[in-house]
């Protein structure tokens, strides 16, 4: 019988191996000068046992590589180092370390919340995402506003999902996360403004009202960034990390926020500069003497001479530059910080540059990020109605290979959820007509560059639209829910009849890609977990088995859907599958 083997009875073991005094039983010494020597007959009686039913014996399991086991009279106890490689299982010692608690699944199993779900609510529980820390995330382009990444390339580069993801996960933060905004507005005196007292560098500041803009800041200084410009203080809450500004740059311009590491004390530079450079976020060389210091630049893109709205969160760009210092591919070198981690000291200015005379500090800015991430799909869908993928993806050790420039099914159903949700609070019937252009992909298909394939006769909406199919399952299902959210828009009767009939088409979408959900989803059921994509059909190889937390993802996806079907065959399935998690496997013949 495989059980695992218990901690303490090794150590007691071993303890004994060591001890030349100890033989087949235990018999205290005695010693009257020292009657504390003394021990309970019932402890050695229960040593006595452990030391004859308790032995080291040698062990094989499927005819494989021999191993140290333990035996207790009928049972054998194989090392958890094998148990959990061999039956893809974890453990760990509980809180209290009295027991070794073994776990199916890794990763927790959740569920929607309630019993309906809102197309124009929270996106599913992405209020808890993190976009920005993800490992593969090099930084939030200070150019456009949303994700670079590095997933499949060195370059950084535009992923569609990823945008889409961090548009919907700054929405959900923000009905979720609702907090009593106290931001906090800094440089509206004159005498906040100040100059560097290096005599070799010249700043000058002409301050004077704007009808339109309001009191405004002229500054002219060395466009240098060893020169620490004209700069305002800023307050050092350590909640308030978000930064927002506007800005006219003229000449060399360039902005800095300077942030202190409150547990180390180190200093981190944050520099914004004019000009396009694909690196988005480097490590520079600027340096201050006496100060513990290191100096970062981020890509403003090329220069533009007009009135620009500046939002940052300081402490995603720390931590994304902090994280570009690892040359690496492991996670270790991610950093990660959270509010409270890092105080913002001062915003500095350099060049020729106009500025409003108010800098605001604060939590978070949800509703910009959001509309931000719709803006750029808005202004970036292509010719196809799609977001093109710049790089390749090769899958099943490239026999499967998408050339750049492909789209996914995953990306267009994201899209559709973040556009309807734009639409929702803005009015901009822009957002739904980006959204009716992205239906076009879903009716083309893969071999032409579009995003459907059929097993069986059933459509199937690709999130890696390869020929022959993947058929992954949950890029396919986030493609149903951005269907869904589209056609359950409520479009006023003003509405371009692209709109209208869009959101038709994606009623006719939706309905087509549940049928082929129902009748396929029993092939991705292994009887003890789920199938991650149906490759295997079309390559004839052995299945792509989804890793636990993948499994996780299939169970809260199908939840979802029955929130919105009600469809009791997906329950079923899902019930059976978060059994699964638990141990549970389907009945042998």
């Amino acid at each position: 019988m495989l059980l695992l083997l218990d901690k303490s009875l090794v150590e007691y073991n071993e303890k004994q191996e060591k001890n030349p005094y100890l033989g087949n039983s235990y018999a205290p010494r005695k010693d009257s000068a020292s009657p504390a020597n003394s021990c309970d007959p019932s402890v050695i009686a229960e040593l006595n046992r452990l030391k004859k039913a308790v032995n080291k014996a040698k062990c094989t399991a499927n005819n494989g590589k021999e191993m140290t086991c333990m035996r207790d009279e009928t049972e054998f106890y194989f090392p958890f180092s094998f148990i959990r490689k061999q039956y893809d299982v974890s453990g760990k010692m509980s809180k209290d370390g009295t027991r070794f608690e073994l776990f199916t699944s890794y990763s927790k199993i959740r569920v929607p919340e309630g019993d309906s779900y809102d197309p124009v609510g929270p996106f599913g529980h992405f209020a808890t995402y993190s976009v920005e820390t993800r490992d593969r995330v090099r930084c939030i382009s200070a150019e456009s506003g949303v994700p670079m990444s590095t997933q499949w390339n060195a370059t950084p580069y535009y992923y569609p999902i990823q945008i889409a993801q961090y548009g919907l996960q700054h929405y959900s933060r923000m009905l979720v996360n609702k907090t009593d905004e106290d931001a906090i507005e800094k440089g509206l005196q004159s005498n906040e403004w100040k100059g560097s007292s290096d005599s070799q560098d010249s700043s000058e500041r002409v301050f004077y009202h704007d009808a339109e803009k309001g009191n405004l800041v002229n500054i002219t200084t060395s466009g240098e960034l060893s020169n620490a410009g004209c700069y305002v203080f800023l307050d050092q809450s350590p909640l308030h990390h978000v930064i927002s500004l506007e800005w006219l740059p003229i000449q060399n311009a360039s902005f800095s926020i300077l942030v202190r590491i409150i547990e180390t004390d180190i200093l981190v530079l944050l520099n914004y500069v004019t000009h396009h450079d694909s690196r988005c976020i480097w490590n520079d060389s600027v340096s201050f003497a006496g100060l513990e210091q290191v100096s970062f630049s981020f890509s403003l893109g090329e220069p533009r001479i007009e009135w620009q709205s500046i939002t940052r969160d300081a402490l995603v760009d720390t931590s994304r530059a902090l994280s570009s210092m690892n040359t690496s591919k492991k996670r270790e070198g991610n950093v990660v910080l959270h509010p409270g981690d890092i105080k913002l000291v001062s915003i500095g200015f350099r060049g020729a540059v106009v500025v409003k005379q108010k800098v605001v500090q604060a939590r978070n800015a949800h509703m910009k990020f959001f509309l931000t991430a719709a803006d750029w799909l808005a202004s970036n869908q292509n010719d196809e109605g799609g977001w093109s993928v710049p790089v390749e993806r090769a899958i099943a050790e490239r026999r499967l290979v998408l050339d750049a420039g492909w789209h996914s099914a995953m990306a267009q159903g994201h899209a559709l959820s973040l556009l309807t949700r734009a639409y929702a609070v803005t009015k901009n019937a822009t957002y739904l007509t980006a959204a009716s252009e992205a239906l076009d992909l879903f009716e083309k298909d893969a071999s032409a560059g579009g995003i459907r394939n059929k097993l069986f006769g059933y459509d199937w909406y690709e999130e890696y639209p390869t020929t022959p199919g993947s058929f992954v399952l949950n890029g396919f299902i986030y493609s149903l829910i951005g269907l869904y959210d589209f056609k359950s828009v409520k479009v006023n009767s003003e509405a371009p009849e692209e709109v209208h009939s869009g959101v038709e088409r994606a009623s006719r979408m939706f309905s087509t890609g549940m049928d082929s959900l129902r009748a396929l989803l029993p092939l991705y059921d292994t009887g003890s977990g789920s199938i991650y994509d149906l490759r295997h059909v079309g390559l004839h190889t052995a299945p792509n088995l989804a890793r636990w937390d993948y499994h996780a993802v299939h169970v809260y996806l199908l939840k979802w859907l029955v929130q919105i079907t009600g469809d009791k065959s997906l329950n079923e399935t899902a019930d059976r599958w978060i059994a699964y998690s638990w141990g549970r496997k389907a009945k042998h013949n």
